[in-house]
């Protein structure tokens, strides 16, 4: 089997095939969403695997990252449920139940790397909103003004300091361990609207969705403490496992509960200019801002075009509660002796998700 081949079945098989195993934010470009990966992330992302800080050259740099994430369809059938069609906006709330979720995310960063170690400091909004669709026969149709349907939308915004290392522990660099510190000072904020208003039915949905995923008051605050780890075996030559633990240190946000996740992944050379990653969540869990278990899988392909340039492709399936989607992203690396500048994109609805990069070394 040609290296070729063995790309294609096996990002068709990671993509597709695999039951659908949540996304963190890919800070520094640097992640799944992207077409990377975290397990063995790049080392220049403060919440991909530590272990692999060591890969980082001595560098500080900066980041950007905003774009949405959300269920297939979500914003046409948000449209849809506010139709004046009564069999119409039916229809749509029992299509909601299974794309009930949307997050959109904004992110900003410094961090520098010397010698295996990081400091990062991050700003991070979240905006998410889960819909809680009246599905009762009797609330439908001719009944759609009795309907209790609900979206719930969230604010969360974190300031994050990451502090972490990771280095080599065997002859031949075959081991690598890495732990992270995160101090985070989070802030949340709620609002929650109903198909109806106290006037009768409008065409609300359509309307509040705008104002749920944008920017509203964050008045409950607390601080968390983090705690991940990672570690990355060489089992062959060009044959790589890894596996990463999140929020080691389980913790109640509210009524989110953060606990433990952990991601294994298996990484191969297919030639000397490109390797495949295939990973994904061993379990599910709650992370901010939604109160719901979500869960990853990802296959990508970096591929080094010249000694300056490389790209990396992939695909992601995200499932939120219990609904999954699957986008392609795409990275493109610029890298010279002083020098990366990295942009990511990755295809889907309402607003894309995008990032750029920019690593000096020093």
């Amino acid at each position: 089997m040609t290296a070729k081949s063995l790309l294609v079945r096996s990002v068709l098989f990671a993509s597709a095939a695999w039951a659908p195993l949540a996304a963190t934010t890919p800070l520094f470009t640097d992640g799944p969403s992207f077409g990377g990966s975290k397990v063995f992330s790049e080392g220049t992302n403060p919440l991909g695997n530590p272990a692999r800080y060591s890969l980082a050259p001595s560098s500080y740099g900066f980041t950007f990252v905003d774009g949405d994430l959300r269920a297939q369809d979500n914003k046409s059938i948000l449209a849809s449920a506010s139709s004046p069609d009564p069999a119409a906006a039916s229809a749509a709330l029992a299509q909601l139940a299974d794309a009930p979720w949307a997050q959109r995310d904004r992110a900003y960063g410094i961090a520098g790397f010397k010698e295996g170690t990081c400091l990062a400091l991050t700003q991070e909004t979240l905006n998410g909103m889960l819909a809680y669709p009246d599905l009762a026969p009797a609330d439908l149709g001719g009944g759609l003004a009795n309907n209790l349907s609900t979206l719930d939308g969230r604010q969360a915004r974190v300031n994050r300091l990451n502090i972490g290392a990771g280095a080599p522990l065997s002859k031949g660099d075959t081991t690598s361990l890495g732990v992270d510190l995160r101090v985070e000072r989070w802030s949340r904020g709620q609002v929650v609207e109903s198909y109806n208003s106290a006037f009768g039915r409008q065409p609300y949905f359509a309307d509040a969705e705008p104002v749920l995923m944008g920017s509203h008051a964050t008045s409950l605050r607390t601080w968390n403490f983090g705690l991940d780890a990672g570690a990355v075996l060489e089992l062959a030559p060009g044959v790589r496992l890894g596996l990463t633990g999140d929020q080691l240190l389980a913790k109640h946000l509210w009524d989110v509960s953060l606990q433990p996740q952990f991601r294994a992944g298996l990484q191969l050379d297919l030639t000397p200019s490109a390797s495949l990653s295939l990973e994904g969540d061993l379990n599910a869990a709650e992370r901010m801002p939604l109160p719901a278990k979500q869960q990853s899988v990802s296959a990508s392909l970096r591929y080094a075009l010249s000694t300056s340039a490389v790209v990396l492709l992939g695909a992601e399936r995200t499932k939120v509660d219990s609904a999954s989607v699957t986008r392609g992203g795409v990275t493109l690396q610029i890298r010279t002796q002083a020098v990366l500048f990295a942009v990511g994109f990755q295809a889907g609805e309402d607003r894309p998700l995008k990032s750029a990069t920019l690593m000096v070394s020093n």
